[in-house]
This record gives C-alpha cells, structure tokens and sequence, in this order.
C-alpha cells in the first residue's frame, strides 16, 4: 500500500522539484542546455530522426541550410521553457511573446461569437497558449499526455490556473461546441494526432489523414476560423502569427474545401521554417 501511494506522487514531486530548480536558472542556460540535451536526444532518438526526415522527404522548397537537429533543439528548450514557467509571473512570460495580427482576436473577443484557432506543434506552442489566456482570451484546447505522463496532470492544472480549459481526448464534440457558444477560443492541432477517421488529402508532398474537426466543429457551430503559429525569435522570445480568419463551412460538403485551405496553410507555416516544428513521428 506505501509502494502504491508512493508510485502516485512520485510523479508529481519530481515534476515540482525540476521545476523549482529550474526557476533559479536563467534563460540564456536554458538555451544553451537545450542544444546539448537537443543534439544527444537526435542522436539517439533513430526511429524519431528518421520519423521526421520522412515527414519532410517529399515536401518541396525546403530552405537551403535546413538542419533537422534545429527541430529536437527547439523541442527541448520547450520543455525547460514550460518548466522554467511554472515558477514565473504573468508579466514576465507576456514580455516573451508578442501577438501578430491580433485584431482578429480582438474582433472575435468583442463579438463574442467564439474562435476556432487552427495552429501547429511550432515554436513553444505550449506557452504561446498561456500567453494567449493571460492577454485575456478565453482558450479551451484538448490535452493528451503533457511532457510525461506522470506529469500531465500537473501541467494541465498549472494551465487551469491561468483560465485555460483543459478537456481530454475523449471529451465529445458537445463539450467543444458548448465552450464556442460561450464565446471561447477553441484551439485544435492541425498536426495533431488525437482525432480518428480524417480527411486523407496531400500534405507535404504525401497523400495522409489530416483532422476534419476543425472545419467541422466550424461548420456545425457556425463559428469563423484561424491560423495562429508560434515561432521562436532569438534565444528568449516566441511570436504568435495569427494568419487571417475564414467563414465557417456552409454545409457539409464545403468542410472539405475548408479542410484542404487549412492545411495549404499550415503546409506553407511549416516550410517557412522548418526547423521550428516539432512532430517526431510519422504523419
């Protein structure tokens, strides 16, 4: 009975002594630790390596210079970033991130008809969508495991108290529309992995399944959608990239043409810089 309850705070200990140890550590450390910890982690990590050179295998005008070691680097800063953060003040995380085309939000938030907001694991995605909640949007996104699995229940409360919903994936469709009546932004991984069935379509130069929700969810709730991207600028600030919005699907048929639109887009945010995109494994 000791050993049982000892395995279920375990977790959460080590989770809450890494990031208080974290917390004395200053930023330009963590960057540089991030290229150590990024370049062992590429090196030893085969099946992700090659998981994510295939992603991009077929994908034309990739920028000359192009190094896939950038994407587990950066991957690694985000995780001593959303660690780090848990010990930081509002203001000092809004200091890191700026918000590009945020009228489209702020046009979203005054009307309060909710927002589908479309984005990419880029950047920090993680706290660009705290970022978002402290300026005042009132963000739902689906959450499966978070950095570990014994840690994701810590990381899913640290962002509650910022105002963020956290729903699980097998929350249903119902939950989602209901927090768009209310006005929220509900924000949804084009590269996700949480969806099943999908809109098989070519992305990256390959015919995969790529979610239907977002187009969907928009269609049957009637609300508009955007493309926001995080990407990193400098060794200690994000920028979120809020692309524009898009009418909600007339009907059914039309959640197709909607679905292939976003994907064009998010297709043109991840070979703008690819190095900025984490997702290792295979699409």
């Amino acid at each position: 009975m000791t050993e049982i309850a000892f395995q279920k705070t375990r977790g959460p200990f080590l989770y809450s002594l890494t990031a208080r140890l974290l917390s004395y550590t200053p930023h330009w450390l963590l960057f540089h630790v991030s290229r150590v910890g990024g370049l062992v982690h590429f090196l030893v990590s085969r099946e992700k390596r090659r998981s994510y050179l295939s992603n991009l295998a077929s994908a034309a005008h990739i920028p000359r210079g192009f190094k896939a070691l950038r994407a587990f680097q950066n991957h690694a800063l985000n995780v001593l970033e959303i660690l780090k953060a848990t010990s930081e003040s509002p203001s000092e995380i809004m200091e890191r991130v700026t918000i590009q085309g945020k009228e489209h939000l702020d046009d979203a938030l005054r009307t309060r008809t909710g927002l589908i907001l479309v984005t990419i694991h880029s950047g920090n995605w993680e706290l660009s969508g705290l970022a978002l909640a402290l300026h005042g949007y009132p963000i739902t996104t689906i959450a499966g495991e978070q950095l570990r699995d014994d840690w994701s229940e810590c990381v899913k409360d640290w962002k509650r108290k910022y105002g963020i919903h956290v729903l699980s994936p097998g929350r249903s469709l119902r939950d989602l529309y209901r927090d768009l009546q209310n006005g929220r932004f509900v924000v949804l991984h084009m590269d996700g992995n949480l969806f099943s069935g999908g809109t098989e379509l070519t992305f990256l130069g390959k015919r995969i399944r790529l979610p239907r929700g977002p187009a969907h969810l928009a269609h049957v709730a009637g609300v508009p959608i955007t493309i926001a991207v995080c990407r990193r600028k400098g060794m200690n600030h994000l920028e979120i990239s809020v692309r524009g919005t898009l009418p909600p699907p007339r009907s059914a048929d039309a959640e197709f043409g909607t679905t292939h639109k976003l994907a064009a887009n998010v297709e043109n945010c991840i070979l703008e810089d690819p190095g900025q995109w984490c997702i290792f494994r295979r699409m």
